[in-house]
This record gives C-alpha cells, sequence and structure tokens, in this order.
C-alpha cells in the first residue's frame, strides 16, 4: 500500500489496524495520532472547488476507526479551514466519491 495515494478503503483498514498497533481502543486514547487526508472528486459537488477545498483532513481518534466503540462519527475539517466539523460518514459513499487518500502526518505521543 502507498501511504501517498489510497483508496478510501485501504484509509479506514489503515487506521484501524493504526488504532490496534497502539492498543488506542477507546475515543480519547491517544499514544500516537495519524492524520489522514480525503481527496473528494471534483464531480461530487454543484460548483468548482479548489483541491484544498474538497481536500478533509481527520485522524484516527474518530469513532469509526475504533471497533470497540458503539458510534460510527468521522469529523473531518477542509485544508482550507472553511468547512469544519463535517461528518464524512454522512457524505462517503453515498454522497461524495472520494479519489484518494493519503496520510499527513504520523506522531507517538
Amino acid at each position: 500500500m502507498d501511504k501517498n495515494r489510497m483508496s478510501w478503503q485501504e484509509a479506514v483498514q489503515y487506521l484501524i489496524e493504526f488504532n490496534k498497533k497502539h492498543g488506542i481502543h477507546i475515543k480519547g486514547g491517544k499514544p500516537a495520532t495519524c492524520v489522514m487526508v480525503a481527496v473528494i472528486s471534483k464531480d461530487s459537488f454543484d460548483q468548482e472547488w479548489s483541491l484544498e477545498s474538497r481536500s478533509y483532513a481527520f485522524t484516527n481518534h474518530n469513532k469509526f476507526f475504533i471497533p470497540e466503540n458503539i458510534g460510527r462519527s468521522i469529523y473531518a475539517n477542509s485544508l482550507t479551514g472553511d468547512d469544519i466539523g463535517v461528518r464524512l460518514e454522512q457524505y462517503v459513499p453515498d454522497r461524495w466519491k472520494v479519489e484518494y487518500c493519503y496520510i499527513k502526518e504520523e506522531r507517538e505521543e
């Protein structure tokens, strides 16, 4: 798997495995963080948006990536900062198509 470019499904699996590797079993347990970016396709929108405007950053600490959690939320922010707290799981894959994902940052805390 290319960490610089992966599918939505590969990104989801990567973050689940990242949490398992670092023993993250509850939201708020933060021994390590992985920041992933999902680039949404242009045709998912009715108007033209820049690449940064349609790129959303999110972390492994979202409930969606922690199988032990009941919730399935993914909160994300656009890279431009003009779209904050978007519930990504409510748009992907039904309304928005993900072109690709990439790892922006990984860190131990």
